[in-house]
């Protein structure tokens, strides 16, 4: 259930309509308040020079006027966040539009503006010309108060959109999210080793969800509770990031006949599958925000070798703290201490893979991008506590200088990343 919550409250922070809602029902709620008990607490508003002294007819023109400049302000503040969006898609990569979306910032500046509207109307809606004797002072000066804060906030809001596009800023921001997602699923460093699942022998069924997608989530504590139930093992051979298609053979069940139409409709229950990956239990998914900034930025048509070194060497930082944290746990058990569920989890070596590959792969003829990787790798290595750590290196460090030697044609160049080859070599062995 947590691993379900966590993927919903996700889903709501890569919205753009839950925080403007949440605020504009805040500033009804305000609105309707201050109208209610605001009268009596002012009786003579010119005893006060913050507060609105004007008669009914002049408050409607006040608030009028204010409605409309905010309703052009947030017509604004949309039209440059949608510029923004469509520059960064087009640039850094459409799936790390993502990142801008759930920024509170833009979120919060997207929700006070809204908020001034939906409290500007609530109170216009109120004064009546006829009634001068019961203008709401107060309601009126906080919707002055909160449109002269909007102004200010629009300010603000355009010197931080502006900075937000900026490749450095970006791979930062990226590289923090990947950050939060290692600490919140990788487990602390253990130490034993981890368990080995053990190989289950004898007749299982297969349990195949039917719909395509990319699996953003799975519910573990319910298949754990569903295995037990029905006296069973479940193993899973797909994990979160990986795309399915209906019908496949996904989950297997043993033994075969603990597999109902009832445990069936579990199991795919406790699957969330959608149009794209996304990072709930998914590290590699930072992971490949970042080499994708890299990649593209080596494309011919952008050719921006800065940044994929800038990339590398945040993903040299969160390499690092992958590598001082445990693998996840393959084998769940029940409160027993009974093994219900094997999980195909992602090693140190799918991890250096999913950092180092395409990039090398992209870069093999830029000597810059071949160097830095290697670069990375001596930052690395002081890290390096296990053998399933070292190996994966090793086998990148020959693959990057076998690419060099293919594709360097500059012999300086080729002699400057054979010496850092073998200096990265030296620190691995230590």
């Amino acid at each position: 259930m947590k691993d379900r919550i966590r993927h919903y409250w996700a889903f709501l922070r890569a919205s753009l309509w839950f925080v403007p809602s949440l605020m504009g029902g805040v500033a009804a709620t305000l609105a309707v308040a201050l109208l209610t008990w605001g009268r009596g607490a002012v009786e003579n508003a010119t005893d006060y020079w913050l507060l609105y002294a004007g008669d009914a007819d002049n408050a409607r023109q006040l608030l009028s006027s204010l409605l409309t400049g905010m309703i052009t302000m947030t017509s604004l503040v949309v039209s440059i966040t949608m510029v923004v969006l469509t520059l960064a898609a087009g640039q850094i990569g459409p799936r790390l539009i993502r990142n801008f979306i759930q920024d509170w910032t833009t979120q919060a500046v997207l929700g006070l503006f809204l908020a001034d509207i939906v409290y500007l109307l609530v109170v216009f809606r109120t004064i009546d010309g006829n009634q001068a004797d019961r203008v709401p002072h107060l309601a009126v000066s906080v919707g002055t108060g909160l449109t002269a804060l909007c102004l200010f906030v629009l300010l603000v809001y355009v010197h931080k959109l502006a900075r937000s596009i900026i490749y450095d800023n970006v791979v930062q921001r990226v590289a923090a999210d990947l950050r939060d997602v290692t600490a919140a699923l990788l487990p602390e460093r253990g130490d034993g080793p981890p368990e080995i699942p053990p190989d289950l022998r004898g007749d299982f069924a297969w349990v195949d969800l039917d719909q395509d997608g990319y699996v953003q989530a799975i519910d573990l504590d319910g298949l754990v509770a569903t295995a037990q139930n029905a006296d069973s093992v479940i193993r899973l051979d797909i994990r979160p990031g990986h795309y399915v298609i209906g019908g496949g053979e996904h989950v297997a069940v043993f033994p075969a006949g603990a597999c109902t139409a009832d445990l069936s409709k579990a199991v795919r229950g406790a699957f969330i599958v959608g149009s794209e990956r996304t990072p709930t239990q998914d590290v590699e998914f930072g992971i490949r925000q970042l080499v994708e900034m890299a990649t593209r930025a080596l494309s011919p048509g952008i050719n921006d070798v800065f940044t994929a070194l800038a990339v590398i060497d945040n993903l040299s930082a969160s390499m690092a703290r992958i590598f001082d944290r445990a693998i996840e746990l393959a084998v769940l058990r029940d409160s027993a201490g009974t093994v219900r569920v094997l999980r195909d989890v992602t090693g140190y070596d799918g991890f250096v893979g999913a950092a180092f590959d395409q990039i090398r792969q992209a870069g093999s003829g830029n000597a810059a991008v071949l160097i830095r990787l290697v670069d990375a790798i001596i930052r690395l290595a002081p890290r390096v506590r296990l053998d399933a750590q070292r190996e994966p290196l090793r086998e990148q460090l020959d693959m990057i200088l076998a690419a060099g030697e293919q594709n360097i044609a500059i012999p300086r160049d080729l002699a400057i990343l054979r010496a850092r080859w073998r200096q990265a070599t030296e620190r691995l062995e230590r």
